[in-house]
């Protein structure tokens, strides 16, 4: 039974990742890094739609990934992305239809069935419902020059990923508060967090992280070689 609409969203630059490619675009074993997460949300019972955000110079390159995968062809839809993150996620959510919407980032190959599972099971309690890992490195703040600060305690630290589960309408009605707000946010459950409502967080894996650096991208390559981080 279909319960949500996905949002991959893909139309960042990732000029930290060293490539003139846009990120999602980047190759990762033979298909661009947005190929698995595209892989991951169609192949889920509960996801109906999945849209594709792009920046709008890209989307002839998606066309043409989505018209040289048979299981993507009438399966994705293909959005133009926004200057910031929240505009690109917006115009992917006004080509869903759902009641719920999940926003994905592209970056993330290895999101799994059991994380999406985790995270739409959720929607009982919460309009919004990001994915979360718990800290496990020892974290400081800064203090000035090259002093550390204070340790912070780690158990009260959760690490933030997607994907993230959201009411559509409300989404859609907070994008609306942006233009009020001294700077844009982060996510979108940090757009949430402003107005005031309430998120919960489901357990992802830490497997599922985001691509961002080149040392990344040589990681989530090992890992496909070997044969780890698909979607089960």
């Amino acid at each position: 039974m279909s319960v949500a609409d996905a949002v991959i969203v893909g139309a960042g630059s990732g000029a930290r990742l060293g490539h003139s490619t846009p990120k999602a675009f980047v190759e990762l074993c033979g298909e661009p890094i947005l190929y698995y997460s595209l892989k991951a949300f169609i192949g889920h019972a509960a996801v109906n739609k999945t849209i594709l955000v792009v920046s709008p110079d890209m989307v002839d390159n998606a066309k043409f990934v989505v018209d040289g995968h048979d299981e993507f062809i009438d399966r994705v839809v293909i959005a133009e992305g926004g200057s910031e993150r929240w505009m690109s996620v917006r115009n992917g959510c006004l080509a869903a239809t759902g009641e719920w919407v999940l926003v994905h980032d592209a970056a993330r190959p290895f999101v799994t069935h059991s994380v999406i599972d985790s995270v739409l099971e959720k929607r009982y309690d919460f309009d919004c419902v990001i994915t979360a890992t718990p800290e496990v490195d020892t974290v400081r703040t800064m203090a000035d020059g090259e002093r550390c600060g204070a340790t912070v305690d780690r158990a009260k630290l959760l690490r933030v990923g997607t994907p993230q589960l959201f009411r559509r309408e409300r989404l859609m009605s907070a994008f609306e508060q942006v233009k009020n707000m001294p700077s844009p946010p982060t996510d979108e459950a940090a757009l949430f967090e402003a107005l005031g409502v309430s998120i919960g967080f489901s357990w992802g894996d830490p497997i599922n992280f985001k691509i961002t650096t080149q040392t990344d991208l040589e990681i989530a390559q090992a890992l496909l070689e070997k044969g780890q981080g698909r979607a089960d």
